[in-house]
């Protein structure tokens, strides 16, 4: 099978890499490693690597040659705050960019397009608790989350009466081994490090704000399955459960058996107050559901921090 990847160096498609590396596929990967890190990869991998934007001529070149049969998109400017700082760079990399991409994949044999998409952001602030797939807010709350949700819409809309079938995942917060912990997204992660460094991790807004928090292995066996499967999806990869960030704070706390407690600051522009996702959608449609505990991600987190 040939495999293409792009933002395959990065913290999500890392661990894919790793996944469909132990499979005999031909595999393409594209990041500029401006959150990826080439040292996420195995170099004795059978893949070939290539630093740059996937959407620039000479990468688009690339992809024509390399004709994907599966195309995973994973390659994105993935910070909310960026995105409200910087609303060209946002619509850059995750509207203009992924276009180009989709033009390319429509001239080639590729038969899946599996896209991960933001199931917080583009939901805007949800009316309904979990949210699934049919429960839109009318706008988003941030123009990354207005990108991936216009991305979301092109992506139906190009690939209509075409032999290009898609796969639109709609990822809840995701976190675990290899995911910045110095970024400004991520909160697993920060707090894990800061635990560990004996620092005052730091809550915006009250902390009553919630998140689901997801595996990334289990969304890496999400994004398989999806692959596998020749018809369009729009689902929600979550938990389900719904956990604040001063719970999330406090578990941490216990788990290193920390006197320290947050340092809380003003929340930040473009940011949810609540987001869960209903994932009863993706576990009938790919035969899912996510097999981690926060505390057993948690427990791995620590791990790869440590060493």
């Amino acid at each position: 099978m040939k495999i293409l990847i792009t933002g395959g160096a990065g913290f999500i498609g890392s661990h894919l890499v790793e996944e469909l590396l132990g499979n005999e596929n031909e595999i393409l990967i594209f990041d500029n490693c401006l959150t990826g890190k080439k040292e996420n990869l195995d170099i004795s991998g059978n893949f070939k690597f290539i630093n740059d934007d996937f959407g620039s001529e000479s990468s688009l070149e690339e992809i024509e040659k390399f004709d994907p049969d599966i195309c995973f998109h994973l390659a994105a400017q993935s910070s909310v705050v960026i995105s409200v700082e910087d609303p060209a760079l946002d619509f850059e990399h995750n509207i203009l960019q992924p276009i180009k991409l989709i033009q390319v994949l429509l001239k080639s044999n590729c038969k899946k397009l599996v896209f991960t998409s933001s199931g917080g952001t583009i939901f805007g602030e949800p009316t309904v608790i979990p949210t699934a797939e049919e429960d839109y807010a009318d706008e988003p709350e941030s123009p990354y989350g207005v990108a991936k949700k216009r991305l979301n819409e092109l992506i139906k809309i190009m690939t209509k009466n075409s032999n290009l079938k898609y796969s639109i995942l709609n990822l809840s917060n995701v976190y675990g081994p290899r995911q910045d912990p110095y970024g400004e997204a991520g909160v697993v992660s920060i707090f894990a490090n800061k635990y560990l460094n004996n620092e005052e991790p730091i809550i915006y807004g009250d902390g009553e704000q919630t998140r689901d928090y997801i595996y990334v292995k289990d969304v890496v066996s999400a994004l398989t399955k999806a692959s596998k499967i020749e018809q369009n999806h729009f689902l929600n990869i979550g938990t389900g459960v719904e956990t604040s960030v001063n719970d999330l704070a406090n578990s941490m706390k216990i788990q290193f058996n920390s006197d320290i407690n947050p340092v809380y600051k003003p929340a930040r522009k473009g940011e949810l107050n609540r987001s869960v996702l209903n994932n009863a959608k993706a576990k009938k449609d790919l035969g899912w559901e996510p097999e981690y505990s926060l505390d057993d991600g948690m427990k791995a987190v620590f791990n790869w921090l440590r060493t």
